[in-house]
């Protein structure tokens, strides 16, 4: 992947928002900042500057925040500047046009992930914690983003591989040194036969501890029933606050289940619209109906919607068809119709969405079926998967009776090691072979 050069791109996305950032890294970055903004930012480094950039023909882009990071005291370890445009995608083309029309030689866009790349290359972080960063990403638990989190700012050590590394490069250490050193008495084939076992035995206890800790649950699934027409997508765009669900007054609209995720006080849901239940459903909309039963099992929550010609005979069905029990809200909607009062939920979709949440008790809900106890973790799914493909190694080894194949299956579990840690070289292994048998006084 690495290339020499100044590399650039954006770190938001190109899309109409408050801001569109970019970040440019390399030799070259005073040189753009300078193109760019008619400023000297050499002695003037990790401080906030709002100044104007400029095209090739000086016309002014933007007017904007910049950021310059002087080596190696930046997240690459080179010069690196961060530029905050205003949020049109307009803007972002013509940015990029105009650092095209620098025509800096070897300045070029950054491929995927190539910024953490010369951070590890650099020595900025290592390749667990580059790692890491993408994990803090796209993790979906608490759990799993503290565990990331300590990666990232504590380093290799926090991983549970870390002593496992440790251990197969000892134990090729001793391999390689009973290849050299045969005939020396202290070393024996059997007894490194024993520690391979041994170190096979201690990946399988910890992937089996690893898989039997229960995964956290997170999301709160809550699922919008009633009958037709009766209100169901309007509070469902209401509250993910997006009109992605099609309302209009005719009957049967919706017709299949639309699922959408949303974080609400930081705490993340998942919120299903389903098709509504009448006496006769068209063949589509009996198919969305059926769908919602499938997977209504793994529902936590259910709002069930009515309004003034709801009957109690609708409602009975409706709880028997997604098998509710005590896991329900009543809720009665288009409120201002009602002649008479009831202790059920009243909403009237023309109030704001922070005052329905509130009147549906949302984060009641979630508290009632999600824990909010952090469980501590030492693996995510990454590095599970990666003591799987460990263990396969476990019967070539052990039923091996050629020193010289053991030495080359080790190698290959030390190569991944190396694409969890970092490349191990033989000078690791040289290291731990003198000072663990003291050869060569």
């Amino acid at each position: 992947m690495f290339e020499t050069g100044t590399i650039y791109s954006n770190f938001t996305p190109i899309v109409k928002s408050p801001v569109i950032a970019y970040r440019i890294s390399g030799p070259d970055v005073l040189d753009i900042l300078k193109k760019l903004t008619k400023k000297n930012f050499k002695q003037d480094h990790s401080r906030v500057h709002f100044v104007k950039l400029f095209s090739i023909e000086d016309q002014i882009l933007d007017e904007c925040s910049v950021v310059y990071f002087k080596s190696p005291k930046s997240f690459t370890g080179e010069d690196v500047c961060e530029i905050f445009l205003h949020g049109s995608p307009l803007i972002a083309s013509q940015f990029e046009e105009t650092l095209k029309d620098f025509k800096i030689p070897g300045l070029r866009l950054a491929k995927n992930g190539e910024f953490s790349y010369r951070s590890v290359l650099n020595g900025k972080n290592s390749l667990k914690q580059a790692k890491a960063i993408n994990q803090i990403i796209s993790n979906d638990s608490f759990s799993s983003l503290e565990y990331n989190k300590k990666l990232l700012f504590n380093g290799d050590s926090v991983s549970g591989l870390s002593v496992l590394r440790d251990e197969i490069v000892d134990l090729f250490a001793e391999i390689t040194a009973f290849i050299d050193f045969v005939d020396d008495e202290e070393f024996n084939f059997k007894k490194i036969i024993k520690k391979s076992s041994l170190f096979f035995d201690k990946c399988h206890n910890i992937l089996q501890k690893a898989k039997n800790t229960k995964k956290e649950k997170t999301v709160c699934k809550i699922m919008v029933v009633g009958s037709v027409n009766v209100g169901k997508s309007t509070l469902f765009n209401k509250i993910i606050d997006s009109e992605r669900a099609i309302v209009t007054n005719i009957k049967g609209t919706t017709r299949d289940v639309l699922s959408n995720e949303f974080v609400f006080d930081g705490k993340n849901y998942e919120l299903f619209d389903t098709a509504g239940h009448r006496d006769k459903q068209g063949k589509i909309e009996k198919v969305g109906y059926k769908k919602a039963q499938q997977i209504s099992s793994d529902i936590d929550h259910f709002f069930i919607l009515s309004d003034k010609y709801t009957t109690k005979k609708q409602m009975n069905l409706i709880k028997r068809d997604f098998n509710i029990k005590k896991n329900f809200t009543l809720i009665e909607t288009k409120s201002d119709q009602y002649q008479y009062k009831s202790k059920n939920i009243k909403i009237n979709h023309n109030l704001d969405r922070d005052i329905i949440l509130s009147k549906l008790k949302i984060s009641s809900i979630h508290k009632k079926y999600i824990s909010s106890k952090t469980k501590k973790i030492d693996f995510n799914d990454e590095e599970i998967v990666f003591l799987e493909n460990i263990l396969q190694y476990k019967n070539d080894v052990i039923n091996e009776s050629d020193i010289l194949i053991i030495a080359q299956i080790m190698r290959n579990i030390l190569d991944d090691f190396s694409y969890e840690f970092g490349y191990i070289n033989n000078e690791d292994v040289y290291d731990r072979v003198f000072s663990n048998f003291c050869i060569g006084k």
